[in-house]
């Protein structure tokens, strides 16, 4: 797991950008809260901001708030250039793989922050890479595109988007040929860390993303192509400083604690406990210990 920060990879000009606040009728209720003078409030088609004497609606299907502006998710579709993976499959079974690129209309994940007044200030487009199978001998012919998986937490200052590519399910292996995972952390202007998490055979599975205000406790597991267990990663973040972090191997002799089946929770003080094969990880004040299931 590579975990150099970089600034502002892959987000747009601002400049360029609009925000999708659409004006909204009077509303009568309680805030949900109170962000920099900006009431939030639960409406039935999604959120609503009232800045003054002025609401708007926010036009996304999730929504993040913070004292410095919000940032809205959108899933959609748009033209961009993409990662092609080109499966062909020929005479005895002999398999030929190509990569390229593709321009074509793609689904993507779109996460565009923006303050109170309507004023863009970042933007972030996640997308994922299209594919293409053929086998003449058997006559079998598929293709599709995919996105990538996002999970989302926040602390009151930052957000953080773990970002992994999928792949169909007859075709698991596509993931080896596709671009890296990501575990961004996000604050008012952009990217403040952005920690690449490699590739794989096959898609990362058993994720986790936890908040608790003030740390952030993340973990996936790798398997291996033929879906049993390899390596197991969990990070803890305080802001954007990495508290601890591990990577966890199949029969490791100095934990022998295995790898993660996907659960975890984090407590105000940063101490966290969280799933492992045959057992619990606990961490605390930077102590690692393992519970084995007999005795936990």
């Amino acid at each position: 797991m590579n975990t150099n920060s970089v600034n502002n990879s892959g987000e747009r000009d601002p400049h360029r950008l609009t925000c999708s606040l659409l004006k909204y009728g009077y509303y009568r209720g309680e805030p949900i809260g109170v962000f920099n003078g900006a009431a939030i409030y639960k409406v039935s088609d999604g959120f609503a901001i009232k800045v003054k004497n002025s609401t708007y609606l926010i036009n996304a299907s999730r929504v993040f708030f913070f004292d410095w502006g919000f940032v809205a998710f959108r899933n959609e579709s748009e033209v961009n250039t993409v990662p092609l993976v080109k499966f062909i499959v020929g005479q005895y079974g002999k398999t030929n793989v190509s990569t390229g690129n593709l321009t074509a209309e793609v689904p993507v994940v779109v996460l565009m922050a923006c303050s109170y007044d309507g004023k863009p200030l970042w933007n972030l487009t996640l997308s994922g890479y299209a594919w293409a199978y053929d086998d003449g001998e058997y006559g079998i012919q598929a293709n599709g595109t995919e996105a990538p998986a996002v999970l989302v937490a926040n602390t009151s200052d930052y957000l953080y988007v773990l970002v992994y590519q999928t792949a169909p399910r007859q075709f698991q292996d596509l993931r080896r040929y596709v671009p890296d995972d990501y575990f961004y952390v996000l604050g008012k202007n952009g990217t403040v860390r952005k920690f690449d998490l490699g590739g794989g055979p096959v898609p990362i599975r058993n994720t986790f993303l936890v908040s608790n205000g003030s740390y952030v406790l993340m973990g996936l597991e790798q398997p291996q192509l033929d879906g049993s267990p390899y390596v197991g990663y969990v990070m803890i973040l305080n802001g954007t400083k990495v508290v601890w972090s591990r990577l966890f191997q199949m029969k490791d002799p100095s934990c022998l604690c295995y790898v993660i089946p996907g659960w975890g929770r984090i407590g105000e003080n940063g101490c966290a406990v969280f799933s492992l094969y045959d057992g619990e990880g606990r961490y605390c004040n930077g102590k690692f210990t393992y519970v084995a299931n007999a005795t936990g």
